[in-house]
C-alpha cells in the first residue's frame, strides 16, 4: 500500500460541497493501493457542520491530521456555525479579503500545516503529496513540502484561480501576485487535475513556458453510489416535487424560479395543489420575502441544511431536481458538484444554466431540461412540460451508461494513477 499526504482546508465535520470531492477521493483511494493521511485544519466559525461526514471517513479508516490555523474563522468559537452573509455583504468582504490577503485568508494556515506536514514527511514514507483547492494557500503549503521532501505533487482546482470568475482582485498587482504563485505551484507539480475543460485550458494558456504546457488532466465531479443505497426516499404521491439542495451566492438566485412558478401557477390554477417547491440548504432572505411578494407561500417549503445523507434522501424523494448557475461574465466554466450528485439520482433535472461547461456535461444525461438562467418565460413553459409528464407518469430517464462514469470509485481510480504515474510506482 503506497502513501500519500492529502492537504485540504475544508473537510469533515464541515460541510456544504467544498468538502464532498477529497471526502470521497480519501475514501476510496485504498481501494487503488493508496493510503491517504489528510492534513487539515481544527474547525472553527463555518457555514455548516456534517459529523455524519466525518463518521464516514472515520469508518472508512482515514488517517486525519489536523492543525491549528491563523484565519478570520478563529474570530468564532470552534465549531461555531455561522450565518451565510447577504449577497452584498459577502461581495465587500471577498473583496477586503482579497486586497489584503493573497492568495486568500487562509495563509494563516501555511505555518501550521508546513511545521505539521514537515513533521509528518519525516516520521513516515510517503509516495506523493496531493493538494486540493480553493484555498489555493493549500497549494503553496504543498509545494513548499514537495520541494523541501522531494516528494512528487499532484494539484486538485475545484475552481480556477487565476481565471476564477467570482474572484475580483483589487488592483493589477494583486492578479500579477496570485499570477505568480499559480505559477509556482504548477511548476513544482508532477500533474494537475481539474473538474472541466475551460479550467484546465485556462490553466495551462496561462501557464505555458517556451511552448511547454503543465500537464493538466480531467477529473470531473461526480456522486457515491453508496449516499444513494443507504437513504429511504419517502416521495409524496399527489404533488409534483422540484427540489433545489445547497447554497445561493454570487450570481446563482432562485429569484427567476420562482417568479416563473408564480406565472405558472396562475396560468394553470388546477396545478397549484399538485405542485411543491423544496429547498434543502440556504435560502436568501431577500428571496424568502420574494415568496411572500408572489404569493406563493403555500407552494414553498425551506427544510434549511440538513446531513448529507438527509438531503440525499431528499432529492430521492423528490420528482425532478433544480439548480442554477447565474449569468456572469465566466460562467462557461462553473460546473458544480451539485450536478453530478443529482445525476447519481436518475432522476430528470432542470439546469437554469448559461452555454458552457455544465451544458456540455448535462446534454449526454438523456433527461435534461435546460433554460437559460434568467428565461422565466422559459422556465415557465419547462414547468408546463414537466408538470404534463409527471401527470402522465412519463417523466425523463437519463442514460444509464453516461451516469456510471461519474462513480466516486472510478474518479478516485483515475487520481491513483495520476498518483502511480507521478511517483514512478
Amino acid at each position: 500500500m503506497r502513501r500519500v499526504l492529502v492537504l485540504a482546508y475544508y473537510f469533515p465535520p464541515m460541510g456544504l460541497s467544498g468538502v464532498q470531492r477529497v471526502a470521497k477521493f480519501v475514501k476510496y483511494l485504498p481501494e487503488h493501493g493508496w493510503q491517504p493521511t489528510v492534513l487539515t485544519v481544527d474547525p472553527a466559525g463555518y457555514f455548516a457542520y456534517d459529523e455524519t461526514l466525518l463518521h464516514e471517513m472515520e469508518v472508512a479508516g482515514v488517517e486525519i491530521v489536523r492543525t491549528d490555523t491563523w484565519d478570520p474563522t478563529r474570530l468564532f468559537r470552534r465549531k461555531q456555525t455561522v450565518p451565510l452573509p447577504a449577497e452584498r455583504k459577502r461581495r465587500w468582504l471577498s473583496t477586503l479579503s482579497q486586497f489584503f490577503f493573497v492568495p486568500d485568508n487562509k495563509i494563516g494556515w501555511m505555518p501550521h500545516a508546513l511545521r505539521v506536514g514537515g513533521r509528518l514527511l519525516r516520521a513516515h514514507s510517503f509516495d506523493a503529496i496531493f493538494s486540493s483547492a480553493p484555498p489555493y494557500t493549500s497549494h503553496l503549503i504543498a509545494a513548499r513540502l514537495s520541494r523541501v521532501s522531494g516528494l512528487p505533487l499532484v494539484l486538485d482546482f475545484r475552481d480556477d484561480w487565476v481565471g476564477n470568475p467570482r474572484h475580483v482582485y483589487p488592483t493589477p498587482l494583486h492578479r500579477a501576485l496570485n499570477g505568480v504563485l499559480e505559477r509556482y505551484a504548477l511548476r513544482t507539480s508532477r500533474h494537475a487535475c481539474t473538474i472541466n475543460e475551460p479550467i484546465r485550458a485556462g490553466l495551462m494558456a496561462r501557464n505555458s513556458r517556451d511552448g511547454v504546457a503543465p500537464s493538466v488532466k480531467i477529473i470531473p465531479q461526480g456522486f457515491d453510489p453508496v449516499d444513494f443505497q443507504e437513504c429511504q426516499p419517502a416521495p409524496v404521491p399527489d404533488k409534483m416535487q422540484l427540489l433545489y439542495t445547497g447554497i445561493f451566492y454570487d450570481a446563482q438566485t432562485p429569484d427567476y424560479f420562482l417568479q416563473a412558478l408564480a406565472r405558472f401557477v396562475a396560468l394553470h390554477p388546477a396545478a397549484r395543489q399538485h405542485l411543491e417547491a423544496v429547498f434543502v440548504g440556504l435560502l436568501p432572505e431577500s428571496s424568502q420575502q420574494l415568496v411572500d411578494d408572489l404569493g406563493i407561500r403555500d407552494l414553498v417549503r425551506y427544510e434549511g441544511y440538513v446531513p448529507h445523507h438527509k438531503a440525499v434522501a431528499n432529492q430521492l424523494s423528490a420528482d425532478v431536481l433544480w439548480m442554477t448557475i447565474g449569468q456572469r461574465p465566466g460562467a462557461e466554466g462553473i460546473s458544480t458538484g451539485k450536478l453530478f450528485e443529482y445525476m447519481g439520482t436518475r432522476k430528470p433535472i432542470l439546469a437554469l444554466i448559461p452555454p458552457g461547461a455544465a451544458q456540455c456535461d448535462l446534454e449526454p444525461y438523456g433527461a435534461a431540461t435546460i433554460v437559460a438562467p434568467d428565461d422565466i418565460e422559459g422556465i415557465t413553459t419547462a414547468f408546463m412540460t414537466l408538470f404534463a409528464q409527471w401527470e402522465t407518469q412519463s417523466l425523463p430517464t437519463p442514460n444509464e451508461s453516461y451516469v456510471q462514469q461519474f462513480d466516486r470509485k472510478v474518479l478516485a481510480g483515475r487520481l491513483a494513477m495520476l498518483l502511480a504515474d507521478v511517483s514512478g510506482s
